[in-house]
């Protein structure tokens, strides 16, 4: 067991940087977006038994993971680079971004990256070539997730404490400053027709409306004994089985299931310190940051199995009938297949 100040050493480091995502992704062709390839959902088999798992090293501090319909992406945090690889783990391309890059999306066409470092989105061609720089607010807002979402890229910034909406050109639509103390908009989903926000200093969940403006209000993950301004404690990731979402609060070690009118209607102990979720088209996959493994549990919260990663999971997506982890602790992927 990991002593109560080291908890928290560890995660004020991922705050500040040193220590996602993108919305969930699926198998697809080449050109479709997230939010098409999501439709094309491809379950794991249920059995543990008929998985396997692979490991992959030399990827300097990833953070976060995305899919363009045949390759796989990664932010390389520390390094301010974002590598493309094959599925079978092949290195295919290193590309410089901006300053800590901690989100990525896929819209179709293009990779957009959120450098949490310098306040900024870059856009990228899938032979990694820039497109286009974009700032966020003024100063150093931090963005920290990215979501396509009907011809639209959605920044969280949680320095700026704000969600902005951009067009594919990257000029700024709209913008909502999210109420509260320092609230840390920390991470966005789409339940296929509206947004959800996930702020990590306020135990609540939010349902956007298409200007960026909050149409509702929904709280989870906080125990009446315990104040969100401690800070650093709440709801880091969710993600959408086409019915419910599902939100991970890392210092309760649960998941959480709300229904779309935004009651709870399940809570589930998963490993310590969830640090991210994602959904394969019929089951939900947790990855404990402390614990260095996946849980994955049925739609009704029974876990199903347990996986071991690399140190410090901290980002997880389906793609192409696999589910990909972001080890940050190691520098490595772990890749689980049928």
């Amino acid at each position: 067991m990991y002593p109560m100040n080291n908890l928290k050493i560890i995660f004020f480091a991922i705050l500040a940087g040193v220590a996602l995502l993108s919305s969930s992704c699926f198998q697809g062709e080449a050109g479709q977006s997230d939010e098409m390839i999501l439709t094309n959902s491809d379950p794991l088999p249920l059995s543990s038994e008929d998985l396997k798992v692979s490991t992959f090293t030399g990827i300097s501090s990833p953070r976060a993971v995305t899919y363009d319909g045949v390759n796989i992406w990664i932010a390389n945090m520390g390094m301010n680079t974002v590598t493309k690889i094959s599925e079978d783990g092949t290195t295919l391309g290193v590309y410089k971004v901006g300053n800590s890059p901690k989100s990525l999306a896929f819209d179709g066409k293009h990779i957009w990256v959120a450098n949490s470092g310098e306040g900024s989105v870059y856009k990228l061609n899938v032979e990694g070539e820039l497109i286009g720089k974009y700032p966020i607010g003024g100063g150093y807002t931090a963005p920290t997730s990215l979501l396509y979402h009907e011809g639209h890229i959605w920044i969280a910034s949680s320095w700026g404490d704000t969600v902005a909406k951009f067009d594919m050109e990257g000029k700024t639509l709209n913008t909502t400053r999210i109420p509260g103390l320092h609230p840390a908009p920390w991470a966005l989903e789409t339940d296929g027709e509206s947004v959800w926000l996930a702020s990590l200093h306020q135990s609540v969940v939010q349902k956007l409306g298409e200007s960026t403006e909050i149409l509702d209000t929904y709280p989870v993950g906080l125990e009446p004994e315990t104040s969100w301004e401690s800070g650093g404690k709440g709801p880091v990731d969710l993600v959408h089985d086409g019915t419910n979402l599902w939100i991970a609060t890392n210092w309760r070690h649960v998941v959480t299931k709300m229904n779309s009118e935004g009651e709870v209607v399940g809570e589930y102990s998963v490993g310590r310190w969830p640090m991210a979720v994602a959904y394969d088209g019929a089951t939900i996959w947790v990855a404990s940051y402390l614990d260095a493994e996946v849980v994955r549990l049925d739609l009704n919260g029974n876990e199903i199995g347990t996986f071991v990663t690399g140190r410090s999971p901290i980002a997880i997506e389906a793609i192409a009938g696999s589910i990909w982890i972001a080890n940050f602790g190691d520098n490595s992927l772990t890749k689980i297949t049928s």
